[in-house]
């Protein structure tokens, strides 16, 4: 893989996006845009000023930046992951609390698809003489508010499948019952997931076989699960499935005999912005074929190996290099967790 150098505008941009994770998954209705005041002194770059979007969507990123960072903002370079918004909401909009500060310069990761936005807020930063750079770090930033952006410009959330697999290529047994093919470290990485995502997803089969709970059981953050979901053409739950009588978590919404399209609108239109779908092999294939996946993470297994009535996973479709572009690879304890992103 090619080295890439970066400027400092894609150091500081990418500090910006790295600062926004601390609320991923907390500012619904409002994208989590964080945002950095940037001074340079004699030459040295330094951050006086950081904000993220507050939990529950408010206040917005760049006014928090800029009161922290008071009156060395006069003159200063405001690094921010999504443009500023231009618009009276419940709030003023950003561009006022950014002309009234004084900065200078506006350097913004990508362009904001809400219509009340898109490309106002660069325009009034430009008439009033700020200095806007943008582009930059588009795809790392489209990336972080895919959320957001899925839901203003394809009217659905943004859908993530996550599947573990085993060295062989199967994801669980035909006989049923849970299989532990990943071990610790991947399990913490997809309750981190579960934590950042609004919605869990997953067939009746996997109740069936599995009855998870689908919550996030990551220490301190079992507050964070997402809503469940399931999808059950025959009203086949059984009535002590877990998703239904577990109190600790979220409400769990069935849906029928409808598209998958038709669901995610559906969700859509409750303020659901991401979707993780964890199962089974039937559900995540109709969800590929429909082209309605947006992203895969692929935790294949360093050890174990399904024989037998072993159920293969759809990786031609997971991987198909036509549809989705490898973004990572990492490894997760003897596991390995591959990327796949949705190519434009």
């Amino acid at each position: 893989m090619k080295k890439q150098v970066y400027s400092l505008d894609m150091r500081f941009a990418a500090a910006a996006l790295r600062y926004g994770r601390r609320h991923e998954g907390l500012t619904n209705p409002n994208p989590c845009v964080s945002a950095l005041v940037v001074v340079t002194v004699n030459g040295r770059a330094r951050i006086v000023g950081r904000g993220v979007t507050g939990k529950g969507g408010r206040p917005h990123a760049e006014v928090l930046a800029l009161q922290q960072a008071g009156s060395k903002a006069k003159g200063a370079t405001l690094y921010v992951t999504l443009e500023p918004c231009s618009h009276h909401g419940l709030t003023p909009p950003c561009t006022d609390a950014i002309l009234a500060s004084g900065v200078a310069r506006v350097v913004a990761c990508t362009a904001d698809p809400d219509p009340r936005v898109t490309g106002t807020g660069f325009a009034r930063l430009r008439a009033e003489g700020v200095e806007l750079s943008t582009p930059v770090l588009d795809a790392e930033a489209r990336r972080f508010h895919a959320g957001h952006i899925a839901a203003k410009t394809r009217h659905r959330p943004h859908v993530i499948l996550k599947m573990a697999v085993s060295t062989n290529g199967m994801i669980g047994r035909k006989s049923g019952g849970q299989v532990a093919i990943t071990g610790p470290e991947a399990w913490t990485y997809v309750h981190g997931l579960r934590a950042v995502n609004d919605a869990i997803l997953v067939g009746v089969g996997t109740i069936i076989g599995d009855d998870p709970s689908l919550t996030c059981r990551l220490p301190g953050l079992d507050g964070r699960s997402p809503q469940r979901v399931v999808l059950d053409s025959g009203n086949q739950i059984p009535e002590n499935a877990k998703v239904l009588t577990d109190k600790n978590g979220p409400d769990t919404q069935i849906f029928d005999q409808q598209s998958c399209e038709s669901i995610l609108k559906a969700l859509c239109d409750q303020g659901v912005k991401t979707v993780m779908i964890e199962g089974g092999a039937r559900v995540a294939s109709a969800f590929l074929r429909a082209g309605l996946v947006d992203a895969c993470h692929v935790l294949q297994s360093g050890t174990m190996v399904i024989e037998d009535d072993g159920v293969p996973a759809p990786l031609d479709l997971m991987m198909d290099a036509a549809t989705f572009e490898q973004i990572d690879q990492r490894q997760l304890g003897d596991d390995q967790l591959k990327l796949f992103w949705r190519r434009d």
